[in-house]
């Protein structure tokens, strides 16, 4: 009867009404999350949305014909980077019953892409400085068989994921949170208005390569109905994103689904003190059938991993009951630090804590309200074949 009941509960705790939005110039918005913006739809915890997204440039880029210079143009002529990101933007969503200081659940069910992406080598953007000339890199995608050729005899596994899943920021960021960011325009260049580039505890522009299909994003909410946009969708990313950019492309869809988690609260929201790793909850945390990924956030990467410790060894003592001394020592054993992105202006640092070390503690091993965790990955098929390369490579 238990089993029975376990599995009633969780069949209904995924079922909502499903919701289509298509990427218009009405439903998208250019590098900017902006409170001010009419939400694109309304839905209330446990709804489906399936987003239509465009690709940067507000989706000027054309497959094997934009350059470069036609990048600068556009970067000139809307200000980008000074007042703006580059990303294009599709929501916000309004989930009904959000308030400050709730989490907000998001479950990622599906990604569609488009049928192509590119590259951008950036001489002034990537962490280099020895590359000076600005290339495009385009690429054909293989939708069956999900590859994509880089170069003759080198095939790519393609791993999409959203660059960005944000909710609204707070009014107090940057200069309320604990990220070095000094420069006001990059942070809240007028008020409401949040540049799109730097991530924060909001999530956004995290570039988090493992926030795909089968993984779960837990954010805090800031502005009621938590208004959440996304965008700077991505084929597939390293750990670091060196060059500036991932294999960036448009999705056809990306199906999340909504849940307003009243029982896990983010006290910094409201609690200045608390920001510092001092509530895990208060910044994002990603989740998957494996591992959760707790997130540091900084200009600078050693403060960024050290925010990352925080967080993680507070987040062990909130789930599993060790003392904080108990979690600084299991961190230096068993998690695994590494950079999601380093050039966003503020650094991701994540640490990945495995769930299987914690399954006879008798803790919880999800953060997911039905006590397992719901969704199953993707699986790639390491021996999908490349059909060749029709992107070529502008300069």
């Amino acid at each position: 009867m238990k089993k029975i009941f376990a599995a009633l509960l969780y069949t209904a705790c995924l079922m909502g009404e499903t919701y289509k939005v298509p990427a218009t110039a009405k439903t998208t918005t250019l590098g900017l999350f902006t409170l001010s913006k009419t939400p694109v739809v309304k839905v209330n915890s446990g709804d489906i949305v399936s987003l239509e997204t465009w690709n940067s440039c507000l989706h000027e880029m054309v497959f094997n014909k934009t350059t470069p210079a036609d990048v600068a143009k556009f970067y000139t002529a809307h200000d980008i980077q000074k007042r703006r990101g580059m990303h294009t933007l599709t929501g916000p969503v309004y989930i009904e019953g959000a308030e400050p200081g709730d989490v907000l659940e998001i479950r990622i069910l599906d990604i569609k892409l488009s049928d192509w992406g590119y590259n951008f080598l950036s001489p002034t953007q990537g962490i280099l400085s020895e590359f000076t000339k600005p290339r495009i890199k385009y690429f054909k995608f293989d939708k069956k068989n999900m590859t994509t050729e880089f170069t003759k005899g080198v095939c790519l596994h393609l791993k999409p994921f959203p660059g960005i899943i944000a909710v609204a920021p707070p009014l107090d960021w940057p200069q309320g949170w604990p990220v070095n960011l000094q420069t006001p325009s990059m942070g809240q260049p007028a008020t409401g208005e949040f540049n799109s580039v730097p991530p924060g505890p909001f999530a956004g522009n995290l570039d988090q390569p493992e926030l795909q299909v089968g993984s779960i994003l837990f954010v805090p909410v800031f502005q009621k109905g938590g208004l959440v946009w996304t965008g700077d969708s991505h084929a597939m990313q390293s750990n670091g994103e060196i060059d500036i950019t991932a294999l960036e492309t448009a999705y056809e869809s990306i199906t999340m689904q909504f849940f307003v988690r009243k029982d896990l609260k983010a006290r910094g929201v409201a609690d200045k003190t608390k920001r510092q790793g001092a509530d895990a909850f208060t910044w994002p945390i990603v989740e998957t059938s494996t591992h959760w990924m707790i997130i540091g956030l900084n200009v600078n990467l050693f403060e960024a991993m050290k925010l990352a410790s925080r967080n993680a060894i507070d987040f062990l003592v909130q789930t599993q009951g060790l003392t904080p001394e108990e979690s600084y020592q299991f961190l230096s054993l068993v998690g695994d630090f590494e950079i999601a992105e380093a050039v966003n202006v503020i650094k991701n640092v994540n640490v990945h804590i495995p769930k299987e070390a914690f399954k006879g503690n008798g803790k919880i091993t999800t953060l997911c309200s039905e006590g397992v965790f719901p969704l199953q990955p993707r699986g790639i098929d390491l021996n999908a074949p490349c059909v060749p390369q029709e992107g070529i490579t502008l300069e």
